[in-house]
């Protein structure tokens, strides 16, 4: 994985823990965290109420605890789900940058910029040392 990848278990964990942490882990979002922190934190609220409320009442005889734990679990999940999706997307699109990055065409900018950018790219872990000195060759040929 590169700098800029995001790990999708520790996305739906976080998210899992903290509703909405995906955002700011992944994207950097506060808007979107505070939101879905906010809903998803009540929905779980209500969830663990209306289990307990159930668990509480006479007719119902499941253990204690288990109507809560499963309701808190309808939320938790699609959590889990959404956090490992969102990290996954991202590092989709970051893959997809690297690629075109590294297959797009050497500018028309001086050598030694080129060269810098190359090298740039080979620093960065984009570039293997063979793709840079193919490209560094053909920067070469064009002089």
């Amino acid at each position: 994985m590169n700098k800029t990848s995001k790990n999708p278990l520790l996305a739906g964990l976080l998210n899992m823990v903290v509703p909405g942490s995906v955002h700011l882990y992944v994207n950097r979002e506060w808007l979107k965290f505070f939101l879905t922190f906010i809903g998803m934190g009540l929905l779980l609220a209500i969830a663990v109420w209306v289990g307990t409320s159930l668990q509480s009442a006479r007719f119902f005889s499941l253990p204690q605890g288990l109507c809560p734990g499963a309701l808190a679990l309808l939320v938790l999940v699609p959590l889990f789900i959404t956090g490992r999706n969102s990290a996954v997307e991202h590092n989709k699109i970051q893959g997809d940058e690297i690629l075109y990055q590294t297959r797009k065409p050497i500018s028309q900018d001086s050598d030694e910029k080129q060269i810098k950018r190359i090298q740039k790219m080979r620093d960065e872990g984009l570039i293997s040392e063979q793709q840079y000195e193919n490209k560094k060759s053909k920067v070469s040929k064009n002089e």
